[in-house]
């Protein structure tokens, strides 16, 4: 009876114990560290009438981003990944500032979607690529250029890129890897072969981030990289070990800028860009916006958490900055920016996601809806998750004899490493600012964060208004937006 009564007892104290752990562990998710107080202070948030101010601000007087632009060049251009995101900025840029059609070649395997970049693009060659398959490549590279084009120098842009931030597993590494490195290297190549001088990829600045613990025993309140503050440092260091980086994402996108910058040389400079943190700029083609607007439904547990953001047009202005620094008909030596990455973001303190998720309810002609779940639970959750997707991926039996299969979507994305690019993660741009003699490309972003977020809800009410948004899912009909 007592032996009984003792294990009772242990029992409970193991629960009470765990249980007051799990707390511990979500009142320091849902806490602002001082540090980052001083970062992004309460005083900093936006106010409803600040965010319609600056959109009617918006609608009246959008920015004229020619007048940001660096010079035009007598250069011909690859733009490797040019229907997505960024690539597709940096083509409609190139074409704002007077670049001839003829002299832009976009390499990619989606076809060129952006309806805002559409119409100026059209006379743009398009070529659909595998960038996996060095023939594929060489093919895309090697084609003949119109006469009156084909004797001026080439850049290459290279932004194509598979985004798989869930995922750390050293057995899922592949996955990105056989596009971010292995298809950095083919491009590289590819560009050597076909007479390149400039060539400029675009990276991460999750590259540097640290992967976040939460789980401290016996003080929770203790978690290691809660909030993190980097530049470019960590390219001066040995290549960190896989466990070192947040995920499988970070770790191809930290090789495959090594392989950019390693290859530096005369006759064939190279430069990275690493944008920080999240990327904003389309609302049918990025990862913010589009799909947050669509389903109409926001599950987050992060609506204190300050980072910064970076609109896709001022990460196109640093690749086009980063070519004016570069270009050997401006300068017969390589700058100190040469055979280097360097970091940037919108020209603004860091903001919380709440500033998001308040802009798009506030601004919104069509109805979006809050959740904030317990953070510790979206967290264990994850564990659940990503125990769920090893375990398929470590005894495919399972998917052939009960159909069993790795999660997907959302569900997909929810997994451990998430958090730690949700955390605060606070970028540092000042090298890049600099000047081109002190090692920077004198960046200088267009547009700051809020005024970039009320360009796309301008842009995205007004296609609703047009009925071209296509379907919206509403509330309770879509999968959630898990930020």
């Amino acid at each position: 009876m007592t032996e009984g009564l003792s294990l009772w007892s242990l029992g409970l104290a193991v629960i009470v114990v765990g249980a007051l752990w799990i707390y511990g562990v979500n009142r320091t998710m849902m806490t602002v560290p001082p540090e980052a107080q001083k970062l992004s202070p309460d005083s900093n948030r936006w106010s409803k009438e600040l965010m319609r101010e600056t959109y009617e601000r918006v609608k009246k007087n959008p920015i004229d981003i020619k007048k940001h632009l660096p010079p035009k060049l007598d250069r011909r251009y690859i733009v490797v990944g040019g229907s997505g995101l960024v690539g597709g900025d940096i083509v409609a840029h190139l074409l704002a500032r007077g670049q001839s059609p003829e002299g832009i070649r976009i390499v990619d395997f989606a076809p060129l979607r952006r309806p805002d970049i559409l119409g100026v693009a059209s006379n743009v060659d398009v070529i659909k690529t595998d960038i996996t398959s060095p023939n594929s490549v060489k093919a895309a590279f090697s084609k003949p250029w119109p006469a009156s084009v084909a004797g001026l120098p080439l850049t290459v842009y290279h932004t194509a890129a598979v985004i798989r931030p869930g995922e750390r597993s050293l057995q899922t590494y592949d996955r990105v890897a056989r596009v971010n490195v292995g298809g950095t290297a083919n491009v590289l190549a590819g560009a050597k072969e076909a007479g390149a001088d400039i060539f400029i990829a675009t990276s991460s600045s999750s590259v540097a981030v640290k992967p976040m613990k939460f789980w401290k025993w016996p003080l929770p309140s203790l978690a290691s990289n809660y909030v993190q503050v980097f530049n470019e440092d960590d390219f001066d260091q040995p290549l960190k070990a896989h466990d070192e980086f947040f995920g499988n994402y970070a770790r191809a996108k930290a090789e495959a800028e090594r392989l950019v910058c390693a290859a530096n040389q005369e006759g064939f400079r190279t430069g990275v860009v690493r944008p920080g943190n999240g990327i904003f700029g389309d609302v049918e083609n990025d990862v913010t916006f589009g799909p947050t607007l669509k389903a109409g439904d926001i599950v987050s547990w992060t609506p204190h958490v300050s980072q910064n953001w970076i609109s896709s047009r001022n990460v196109s202005i640093a690749h086009l900055q980063f070519e004016a620094a570069l270009n050997p008909s401006v300068r017969a030596v390589p700058p100190p920016c040469a055979g280097r990455p360097l970091l940037v973001t919108d020209p603004c303190p860091p903001i919380t996601f709440r500033d998001f998720y308040s802009t798009v309810s506030t601004l919104s002609v069509t109805p979006v809806t809050e959740t904030y779940p317990p953070p510790v639970l979206m967290l264990i959750l994850a564990y659940a998750i990503e125990g769920w997707a090893n375990l398929i991926i470590n005894f495919p039996i399972l998917t052939k004899l009960f159909g069993w299969k790795e999660p997907t979507g959302d569900l997909a994305m929810l997994q451990p490493a998430v958090f730690t690019v949700s955390a605060y993660t606070i970028c540092d741009d000042s090298r890049a600012r600099k000047s081109v003699e002190e090692g920077g490309i004198g960046y200088t972003g267009v547009t700051d964060t809020l005024t970039g977020f009320c360009e796309q809800m301008a842009v995205w009410n007004a296609r609703v208004e047009r009925g071209e948004a296509g379907p919206l899912k509403g509330k309770g009909a879509a999968a959630p937006v898990v930020a």
